[in-house]
Order: C-alpha cells, then sequence, then structure tokens
C-alpha cells in the first residue's frame, strides 16, 4: 500500500491569515488556516466508518491517523473504528471519517454532501468518476463529517500524500489531483479549481525514452529542453546502477516542472505555507523549476518506491534518496558530512520513529539521515539494507537482522568522533 513520501518538504503552519495574489489565472485560494480542517480534528475522539462489507486493515489504520501532521498545534484524537451498520445513534451525534469505496455506503450520511453516489463509483458537478484510480476528500459546512472515499479497495487514497485541507474538496485522480476547492453541502455551488483543465495551458510537453516531462510554457526553452534529453534517462540508468537494479517493468515516468515554487504549490492544491521543492506521487513527480539535484532526489523516490518498495518512516524514506545523491557527488557527500557533525545530537531513536514532523521541521535531519544511511548500507551491504527497508516496520526490520537502531546509532556516532567513517 503506497503512503505519503514527503519530499524536500517542511510543514510551517503559522495558523494565521495570509494574503498572496494567485499567479495561475482563475485560480481560487485555499484556507491558510486550515479552519474547516481543524475544527473536524478538535475532538477527543474521532470515529472512521467504513462500509459494512468492508475489512480495514491495520495499515490503513495507522495511515489515516498519520494524515494529522500538525500535532504539534492541536492534540491528535483518539481514532476508533466501526463499519457503518455498528454506528449507535450516539455515534451519529460525534465526528465521523467515512472512509473506504464511496459507493458501498449505504447510511443516509452520504445523501447530505454535493458528491452523489453512481454505481462503481461517484458524481460531482454532474461529472462521472468511476475510474478505479478516483477518489476525494470532503469536509462538510459544520466540520462534523470528513469523507476519504474512494472506488477502489486496491488503491490507496492520496489524500495524505498532499497534505488535503487547505481545500475541503480534492477529487484525485491516480497520482494526480483533478480538481480542488469549495462546495457547500447547503447549497451545492461549486467553486473549484480544475487542475487539468489549467495545465493545458500552462505547460508544453517533452518526451525521452523513459520520461514525459511537462515544462512551464515560460521557463520551455531549447537548451532547458537539450539538458533534460541530454541527462533525464542517463540520470534514470546511473540510479538503478547503483541501486543493483534495472529498468524492467518500469512505468513510464512524468515529471512536471513549474517556473516557481508557488505555481507547484497551487498546482498541487497545497498551503503556501508549505516549503516544498519537489514532491514525489508515484510515478509523477514535481519540481519548482528544473534543479537536477532535486530532479534526482524525487527520481530516487520514484525507483525505490518502484523496484524497492514504499517505506512510511520518513528519517529513512528521506534518508535513502539522499544517499543517493552522493553517487557522483562528493562535494554533496562531504557538505552533508559537515552538518552531521554539526548536527550529530539530533540523531536519536526517537527522532528516527517519532512522528514525521518531528524530522520535518528541522531541515539539518536531511544530511543527517542521508550520512546515517550510507553508514548503515557502508556496514551491512546494498541488499541487506534494500531487504530491510522493504518491510513495513522498518525499526523492528533492522532488529529482527540483528542490527538494532539504538546500536547503530552508537557505533556511527563512535565512528564519526574518531573519524573512521568510511566514505
Amino acid at each position: 500500500m503506497n503512503k505519503l513520501t514527503k519530499i524536500w518538504m517542511i510543514w510551517v503552519l503559522m495558523f494565521s491569515t495570509c494574503l498572496l495574489q494567485a499567479q495561475i489565472p482563475g485560480y481560487i485560494q485555499g484556507d491558510e488556516n486550515y479552519t474547516l480542517t481543524l475544527a473536524f480534528h478538535k475532538v477527543d475522539t474521532l470515529i472512521v466508518v467504513v462500509p459494512h462489507n468492508y475489512k480495514i486493515t491495520d495499515q490503513e489504520k495507522t495511515d489515516i491517523e498519520n494524515y494529522v501532521f500538525w500535532d504539534q498545534y492541536q492534540k491528535k484524537p483518539v481514532y476508533t473504528y466501526k463499519t457503518e451498520t455498528e454506528l449507535t445513534k450516539e455515534d451519529i451525534e460525534r465526528n465521523l471519517q467515512l472512509y473506504g469505496p464511496f459507493c458501498d455506503f449505504q447510511m443516509d450520511e452520504v445523501q447530505n454532501i454535493p458528491i452523489k453516489q453512481v454505481d462503481g463509483g461517484f458524481m460531482f458537478n454532474n461529472e462521472i468518476f468511476t475510474n478505479s484510480s478516483d477518489a476525494f476528500f470532503y469536509i462538510n459546512d459544520e466540520a462534523n463529517r470528513l469523507f476519504t472515499c474512494r472506488n477502489s479497495t486496491q488503491i490507496w487514497h492520496q489524500y495524505a500524500n498532499y497534505g488535503a485541507g487547505y481545500f475541503p474538496l480534492y477529487i484525485f485522480r491516480g497520482n494526480d489531483v483533478y480538481l480542488s476547492g469549495n462546495c457547500s453541502n447547503h447549497t451545492g455551488e461549486p467553486h473549484v479549481n480544475y487542475i487539468t483543465t489549467m495545465r493545458q495551458s500552462y505547460f508544453e510537453s517533452i518526451a525521452t525514452q523513459y520520461f514525459e516531462f511537462e515544462l512551464a510554457k515560460p521557463m520551455c526553452t531549447d537548451s532547458l529542453k537539450q539538458l533534460i534529453v541530454r541527462q533525464a534517462d542517463n540520470c534514470l540508468l546511473q540510479l538503478c546502477d547503483a541501486l543493483k537494479t534495472n529498468t524492467s517493468h518500469l512505468e513510464r515516468m512524468t515529471t512536471y516542472v513549474y517556473k516557481s515554487m508557488l505555481d507547484l504549490q497551487q498546482f498541487l492544491s497545497m498551503s503556501p505555507r508549505m516549503t516544498i521543492y519537489g514532491k514525489s506521487f508515484g510515478t509523477v513527480n514535481h519540481v519548482s523549476t528544473f534543479d537536477i539535484k532535486v530532479f534526482k532526489h524525487e527520481l530516487a523516490h520514484t525507483i525505490i518506491g518502484r523496484k524497492i518498495g514504499a517505506q512510511s518512516n520518513s528519517f529513512f524514506c528521506e534518508g535513502f534518496a539522499v544517499y543517493t545523491g552522493y553517487f557522483e557527488d562528493n562535494n554533496g557527500y562531504s557538505s552533508d558530512m559537515d552538518s552531521t557533525k554539526n548536527h550529530i545530537d539530533l540523531l536519536t531513536e526517537e527522532i528516527i520513529v517519532g512522528p514525521d514532523y518531528r524530522f520535518y521541521s528541522l531541515p539539518p535531519m536531511y544530511p543527517v539521515s542521508g550520512i546515517f544511511t550510507h553508514f548503515i548500507i557502508n556496514k551491512i551491504g546494498i541488499e541487506t539494507f534494500k531487504a530491510i527497508y522493504a518491510k513495513p516496520s522498518i525499526e523492528d526490520a533492522f532488529s529482527e537482522n540483528g542490527f538494532p537502531l539504538e546500536e547503530l546509532i552508537v557505533e556511527f556516532k563512535n565512528t564519526l568522533n574518531t573519524g573512521l567513517i568510511k566514505e
């Protein structure tokens, strides 16, 4: 099951009003304060409701609860899980998160929002969504109902990956936001950004052997096109070689290149308060301007996820991707090593296994995670590390393979202090 891969992203939510001018023509701004999102979660207990015939897994429960990325500002609720047939009258009065295939719900609650049920999917604003990868996120005006629903039980919902909540409404199609905006459950009047339509006038397309590139037209120069054609495929081949894997069974990958970070944020329907240089969603990557280092970092996430496995642990998810940046960049390794030595006290078992926001709120954790991952791979070998990385609980996998994290941290720090670390 795919889980959120936060790439070059630091959550900085300062819950205050920020006036920003939209740069994409016709773009509707969201709510900087995440008002409805926070109000919905500002309870002691949330009930997650699934259709009567849905069997929710432990991994899904973990992913649902990990969506709360602001628990340094507001207490995280306790989650309980029920099928719709298990709800009591008292439960109906509480905040409910409906999760699972929307068309399978039979409770009356699903009739009270602008998204409507159809066979095999849902309908919004007279448009029908029945693709297996279609999904939506919706919070009602009263902030007591959150719908995180999709069409297929086999495809993970993208709402957590995008940090949805800046808008009360998102519709996803696979790895992309199809639309975002607002639609009151009382008036039913939509005010939305049709992201796919906005892309048509914003981007120009070029293709290589392995990639589709969508380049912001203002920056789509002949020199940039030549750079991409010359380097993109080679980056992929070199990365696969270094990771001891290959390009077999890889889908074609899409990379969107924006002219600015603000444009990236708007096309991803994310808050401008988030610092995002790049973002990876499966085989679709997004970068603000074409920085080859950021492109390689996003590509590393894609290849690692597709060829080795998805990893929910942010420390090693980012650390492994940062590590791949050292293959042909000794200066990057040296710089990260210096930073790690200066911030070595940040490396603790708690920061590795703790909440995501702790990792992403400390920029030095990127070099620390990369250098520590480099040390571990040198110690146990790339194949052993890949096998551990592919496990759902990476911290348990290290211990099961005879390498407890606590001992690895102590050894790394001792090696760092003695100057015996291998490059």
